[in-house]
């Protein structure tokens, strides 16, 4: 087998998110920015003692545009079964009967936790993260 050109490893970087992480395993360690009820009242996190957040997303069954089920796992607690609109989402879960999770990646080092229960509350965590493949 050839060695890649020192011009084709740029080239594979520069794929979509999707394209690179075909199958791949999604990792995120994140920290919380800041967090924003429904009423659109926002409090900032503090730095030195913010929340951290660690996701795992896996695909289970996809299309061939990363649509499909997911299993996620938040910290250290038990997977979860997801849906998921393409491979970096966004995905969504029901961890408890009554509340919806939403994780949406937003940027490189960006993504949002929107929180629902159902004829409840809405909260969003806005959220840096670290994201591997």
């Amino acid at each position: 087998m050839r060695a890649l050109s020192g011009y084709a490893l740029p080239l594979l970087c520069a794929l979509p998110l999707g394209a690179a992480a075909e199958g791949a395993r999604l990792e995120l360690a994140c920290s919380v920015t800041a967090t924003c009820a429904a009423d659109g009242t926002c409090a900032q996190a503090d730095a030195e003692s913010g929340a951290t957040l660690r996701f795992v997303v896996e695909p289970e069954a996809l299309d061939p545009q990363g649509r499909g089920d997911y299993s996620v796992w938040v910290d250290d607690g038990a997977a979860q079964a997801a849906s998921g609109l393409s491979r970096t989402g966004p995905f969504l879960w029901s961890p408890e009967e009554g509340q919806l999770m939403t994780l949406a990646l937003t940027g490189e080092t960006t993504a949002l936790l929107i929180r629902q229960t159902v004829g409840g509350t809405t909260d969003t965590d806005f959220l840096t993260c670290e994201v591997t493949f």
